[in-house]
């Protein structure tokens, strides 16, 4: 299993709805012919995308950095305009903090 990353997609403020509009339809273009939003062919897996009232989430799985770094220029590059994006790496504090859980029972 590669690193999970939740990607945050924000979007800003005063931007005109044509170009949010604009955006999306590129986005669902990208997501049609790669799987993932961020255009990358493999490297990426995409997992789950979920919607806000403000922008959203999207899960991601990533096996390769340099297809991360593909998927982020492309994010800057297309949608970076009309969203904030952040990246954030996972890990699982389930495991993590086992032990010390465990201890408490």
């Amino acid at each position: 299993m590669g690193q999970m990353y939740l990607h945050r997609f924000v979007t800003r403020d005063g931007v005109a709805k044509a170009e949010v509009d604009a955006a999306w339809t590129e986005g669902f273009r990208t997501f049609a012919k790669s799987g993932n939003w961020g255009g990358v062919d493999s490297g990426v897996i995409h997992h789950k995308t979920w919607g806000t009232s403000w922008g959203g989430y999207i899960l991601i799985e990533v096996d390769d950095p340099d297809a991360l770094a593909r998927y982020q220029t492309y994010h800057l590059q297309t949608y970076g305009h009309v969203v904030h994006i952040t990246l954030e790496p996972l890990y699982d504090m389930d495991k993590a903090f086992e032990s010390v859980i465990n201890s408490m029972k």
